[in-house]
């Protein structure tokens, strides 16, 4: 048998032989990938959760970052640091890290997934400090593959990943009912998220044209992560914040932004454990298709065989 997983460190050789065995991975099927919304990514869930192991997966397109096996009140997940970038090379083009970072979340089976990231705020009404569920998002000028599946080699034949609510509407509700019960007042429940490249903030043109376009905040992971995971058939919400006014809107400073993470993070962490421990109590309102859609024959012959790739 090929052994996929990998133990990070040697202390823990027999825990990465033993998980190469299938119905290990399926025995856990939540996942969190870490963003800014979580604080320092290091100290995600100190003093609440139990690391219970460490390991990497080898994909087709090669070794995954750190996966933290963790344990929240008798709950185990997998926690992965800062969008997939621990390990990431320094020389390699921006984007393969996600890439690599879901084809071993979906190799190992993972069926729910929630992110989070702080954001520039768009829409004035939002206060350093506030919490977004978005509903919808927008992508601009991305240089990441945008099709998982034919980066990542992973063929999902027959189904066809959906993108009319591109963030599940049972785990937005999740996290939208606890985060209004622990941050009353400071929650909004839908808002469209803009995600542009990454490498700088945007100017106050820039800003001006994502409000004409709809946009209410804008950051630079989330939406790709959104996108790897409907396409990868993971149901996935996010947990976005508001770390200061974008560019134009108010003015602000380093400092506001520094201390907006710490506040933040003191909220958001709780929110997404507790969301994890949940998750059994709606399994059985989610709506399977609702991550991709089974459909017969191919996109340009209905009547054929479909046992071939789903259209790209």
């Amino acid at each position: 048998m090929t052994n996929y997983f990998r133990a990070a460190t040697p202390l823990l050789l027999i825990v990465g032989l033993s998980i190469s065995l299938p119905g290990f991975a399926q025995d856990i099927d939540i996942a969190i990938v870490g963003g800014t919304s979580f604080g320092y990514p290091p100290d995600f869930g100190k003093d609440l959760v139990e690391i219970e192991r460490t390991f990497t997966v080898t994909t087709d397109v090669g070794e995954s970052p750190p996966i933290y096996q963790m344990n929240y009140s008798g709950k185990s997940f997998y926690y992965i640091q800062m969008h997939g970038g621990e390990n990431r090379p320094v020389e390699e083009a921006d984007g393969w890290h996600f890439v690599r970072t879901w084809a071993a979340l979906h190799k190992l089976g993972v069926k729910f997934a929630f992110g989070g990231a702080t954001c520039g705020g768009i829409d004035p009404a939002y206060e350093i400090g506030d919490m977004i569920v978005a509903h919808d998002m927008i992508i601009l000028n991305s240089h990441r593959p945008q099709n998982m599946l034919r980066a990542s080699g992973i063929s999902r034949p027959g189904i066809f990943p959906n993108f009319e609510q591109p963030f599940s509407v049972e785990l937005r509700k999740l996290l939208i009912d606890i985060a209004n019960a622990k941050y009353p007042g400071r929650v909004y429940e839908s808002g469209v998220m803009m995600q542009d490249d990454p490498g700088r903030f945007e100017t106050p043109a820039e800003i001006r044209m994502m409000r004409i376009m709809g946009a209410d905040h804008v950051s630079h992971n989330v939406v790709t992560e959104a996108t790897y995971a409907r396409q990868l058939g993971i149901h996935f919400a996010a947990l976005n914040s508001i770390s200061n006014p974008a560019n134009g809107v108010r003015p602000y400073e380093y400092e506001d932004m520094q201390n907006g993470v710490q506040q933040i993070a003191a909220y958001a962490v709780p929110i997404v454990l507790e969301a994890v421990l949940r998750i059994d109590d709606i399994r059985d309102e989610i709506d399977p298709d609702s991550a991709g859609k089974s459909y017969e024959g191919t996109y340009t012959n209905p009547a054929a065989n479909s046992g071939g790739k789903a259209k790209e």
